[in-house]
């Protein structure tokens, strides 16, 4: 019997579901930097970069939810020098996906440009 074959959605969701907690660290890491940096506007800065923080942990919420709701459960990520690697498990089957880290960065850059309404291009 053939393991099942992922829907672009549920694709997408799991490849959400890497990335997210990536992205919480990145936003944690530049929050504690905003606030030691000494800069003259940075509870503006702060406050707006948790407000994102917070929009992000209510969508990770959403798709761990609608993960296990489609009988998806994500193990471990691992970090390698090639990006993210991680093992799910979709229905009783096993399937791997990485995410390499120039991926991880564009995304990572897409979404919370989406977050912020601040465009990555000129227009």
């Amino acid at each position: 019997m053939k393991p099942p074959v992922l829907s672009k959605e549920e694709l997408r969701m799991v490849k959400e579901a890497i990335l997210i907690p990536i992205m919480l660290d990145y936003l944690e890491s530049d929050i504690h930097m905003a606030h030691s940096a000494g800069f003259k506007l940075d509870l503006i800065l702060i406050n707006g970069l948790k407000k994102v923080q917070n929009d992000i942990i209510d969508e990770h919420y959403g798709l761990k939810r609608g993960l296990r709701e489609r009988g998806i459960k994500l193990l471990p990520v691992r970090q390698t020098r090639a990006g993210l690697e991680v093992d799910y498990l979709c229905r009783g089957y096993t399937h791997q996906m990485l995410l390499q880290w120039g991926t991880v960065r564009t995304e990572t850059l897409k979404k919370a440009s989406v977050y912020t309404g601040i465009a990555l291009a000129k227009e």
